[in-house]
């Protein structure tokens, strides 16, 4: 059972774990928010866009950086997910738990359950997509995102969500933050960098034609 799972576990290694998850967690917000800024740069002309896109590749930037948040996000799986639970009857007992607690921070964590399965199958495509189709210009990916905006559209609010919301969780969990302030300050910037992403996307859309 779940319960005897929870009880049972090695609370050094847990520590262990924990610090793992945390770590790489905050590692890829940064490279998300960091990712949306330079695909952002759209926004500044396709000039501006395919010249950060080489100079990334020029100093090796690019390929020394993708193997490494490949890295962190497995580290990451493998941490976060050790808590998912996997039978039925477990996932049950944690959607019931849910309902009854009615808390805040627990649809939070069953949504970043969700979410960050999503995430995995939605990122694994689109990385697959940009390797096969490198190197990165603003043409490119412009044909991409009209093909399948929809795509991108999702990847970004689930993203962004997940993002958000868990550095918000471990904040709150690590006790570095006060529980209110943070959250403000999260949703501030999870909006500035949606807003970022949404006028990015329909600026590819736009290029060469309307939608």
């Amino acid at each position: 059972m779940l319960v005897q799972k929870l009880l049972t576990r090695n609370p050094r290694a847990e520590l262990y774990y924990d610090l793992v998850e945390l770590f790489s967690g905050l590692c890829l917000v940064g490279f998300l928010w960091t990712h949306m800024i330079f695909v952002a740069t759209i926004l500044l002309g396709e000039e501006v866009y395919n010249a950060l896109a080489k100079g990334l590749d020029d100093y090796y930037l690019s390929y020394i950086g993708i193997p490494i948040v490949i890295i962190i996000a497995i580290m990451h799986i493998l941490t976060a997910g050790r808590r998912i639970p996997t039978r039925y009857q477990e996932q049950k007992i944690i959607w019931r738990h849910a309902k009854m607690i009615q808390g805040t921070d627990t649809w939070i964590w069953v949504f970043q359950v969700i979410t960050g399965v999503a995430i995995l199958a939605l990122a694994a495509i689109h990385v697959f997509t940009i390797l096969t189709n490198w190197p990165i210009q603003a043409d490119v990916s412009s044909e991409r995102m009209k093909a399948f905006w929809w795509f991108y559209l999702v990847l970004l609010l689930l993203g962004e969500y997940h993002a958000g919301f868990g550095i918000y969780r471990q904040f709150v969990k690590w006790g570095w933050f006060p529980r209110k302030p943070l959250g403000y300050v999260t949703k501030m910037i999870t909006a500035i960098i949606l807003a970022l992403g949404l006028a990015a996307l329909w600026v590819f859309n736009s290029l060469g034609g309307a939608l």
